[in-house]
């Protein structure tokens, strides 16, 4: 960001030595090329601190837990 931000100061400064922009003309330019600086980096820190994809939940079908409602179970079926 840094480095834009020397691109911009050394190109507004090689605009005014050559005398291509009037005065009026380059402070326009030097505001609007702060402000396009600005929206740039509020647009970076946004997308830096989206929060990241959710791991995908995993299906019923993948999953090789055995479950617990066989007659061996003795909570479901108790001897009582």
């Amino acid at each position: 960001m840094f480095g834009l931000f020397f691109l911009a100061v050394v190109g507004n400064w090689a605009v005014w030595k050559q005398d291509l922009l009037t005065t009026r003309q380059l402070s326009l330019l030097t505001s609007g090329v702060l402000i396009f600086l600005g929206l740039v980096g509020v647009a970076a820190t946004l997308w830096r601190s989206r929060p990241a994809t959710a791991a995908p939940t995993p299906n019923h079908e993948t999953i090789d837990e055995p479950t617990p409602e066989g007659p061996q179970d003795e909570e479901a079926h108790s001897q009582s």
